[in-house]
C-alpha cells in the first residue's frame, strides 16, 4: 500500500529533558536488545538521540522496551521515533513531537 494511504499513528510527545520511556512494542515482536533511535527523518541518517535496551514483559504478554533517552539537544519539533531489533535491524518508525 502507499505509505500516504496508511492509517495514521497518533503522534507521541516528549519534552527536551531525560525521559525514562516504557515503549509498547509491535504484536508478535521478539525479545531481545532493541536501540530506540530519534531522527528527523525515516532513514535515520540524522539521529539526535538513541538509547539501547532490553526488552521485557507487560500484562497480555505485550513486549515492552525500557529506556532512558536524553533529550536536552533536540530542538522542539517533528521527529521520528525508531525501534530497531538488534538481531536483524528489523525497524518500526512511530511520528514523536519533542516540545
Amino acid at each position: 500500500a502507499d505509505e500516504d494511504s496508511l492509517t495514521p499513528l497518533n503522534k507521541v510527545t516528549l519534552p527536551a529533558e531525560i525521559v525514562n520511556l516504557t515503549v509498547v512494542l509491535p504484536r508478535f515482536s521478539d525479545e531481545g536488545i532493541y536501540k530506540l533511535n530519534v531522527s528527523t527523518d525515516k532513514q535515520g541518517k540524522n539521529v539526535v538521540a538513541s538509547a539501547t535496551g532490553n526488552t521485557g514483559h507487560a500484562d497480555a504478554g505485550r513486549v515492552t522496551l525500557p529506556v532512558t533517552l536524553d533529550l536536552r539537544n533536540a530542538k522542539a519539533g517533528s521527529y521520528f521515533l525508531a525501534t530497531v531489533r538488534g538481531t536483524d535491524n528489523g525497524t518500526y518508525y512511530y511520528p514523536l513531537q519533542i516540545k
